[in-house]
């Protein structure tokens, strides 16, 4: 299963690449930057050097890289995987070539399976919270569990009272597809406990790299009421089958892959609700 999560997650991985031709850079903070198209890198300027957040593929890695060197001249020193998927990973070879060393969780380089595109680990992070300093600034590192892939670490900036979470929270559209290589409810309790963080500023890893508080209000509120339609479905007595295709949401009609995608995430919690995966 995990093989075939893996090869969903590369062909997504591939297509957005043509999907959005133009790689942006966004300023979160003086210091803050972001830069992608449909999918984002995050770095993080401090007296010492530039910490990566996620390479993402080459194009983008080296848009980062040209981005870097208009605000400083001062090496990547790190770069770290937020987690295990490929789609964040693949870019890496640019700054490792300069002397980056890579980091992650240890759960993320356990289950990342092999790809000669993905730079391999030098040392890992272990535990629920670690705090990663260089140049005398902080990023906290969060692990919560099994929510979207392996090892998923939630980012805060206490210098900027700023969090960035890959992938667990994705603004203006539904969840992805059947929602490959995930606990849903996992996910959901681990969003309550983003919630508890401390932060007015909210980044994120797909369609739009900047946003607030709202945004994971948002997610969390859709997780709710999929969960309470697709159990209203199965009590009622809708033939298991045919749930996913009479389960409407229409108060999220608006969102991106609404009619595509719906059908999809309501399969997934009908799996984990019928057979506990």
């Amino acid at each position: 299963m995990r093989k075939y999560a893996y090869l969903i997650l590369w062909f997504f991985c591939c297509t957005t690449a043509f999907a959005q031709t133009e790689i942006k850079e966004y300023k979160v903070r003086d210091s803050l930057y972001m830069v992608g198209d449909r999918v984002f890198s995050l770095y993080y300027i401090t007296p010492e050097g530039v910490v990566v957040i996620d390479p993402i593929n080459f194009r983008i890695a080296d848009e980062t890289l040209k981005s870097i060197r208009k605000h400083t001249d001062l090496p990547v020193k790190y770069v770290i995987y937020s987690h295990n998927h490929w789609d964040h990973n693949m870019g890496g070879k640019l700054y490792k070539q300069q002397g980056a060393l890579f980091l992650a969780h240890t759960n993320a380089e356990q289950h990342m399976a092999p790809n000669k595109m993905v730079v391999a680990v030098d040392s890992v992070w272990a535990g629920n919270k670690t705090v990663f300093t260089l140049g005398g600034k902080d990023i906290e590192m969060y692990y919560y569990g099994k929510n979207h892939g392996d090892g998923m670490t939630v980012f805060r900036f206490p210098e900027y009272n700023t969090v960035f979470t890959v992938d667990l929270v994705v603004p203006d559209r539904v969840l992805y597809a059947y929602l490959p290589d995930a606990k849903p409810r996992q996910w959901l309790e681990d969003l309550y406990e983003i919630q508890k963080l401390e932060f007015d500023q909210l980044l994120m890893a797909h369609v739009r790299p900047i946003g607030t508080r709202e945004d994971l209000d948002l997610q969390i509120r859709y997780f709710e009421d999929l969960y309470a339609a697709t159990e209203e479905a199965m009590k009622d007595g809708t033939p298991f089958f045919e749930i996913p295709t009479t389960v409407k949401m229409p108060q999220y009609k608006h969102l991106m892959n609404y009619k595509e995608w719906l059908h999809m995430n309501v399969w997934r919690i009908l799996m984990e609700k019928s057979v506990g995966q």
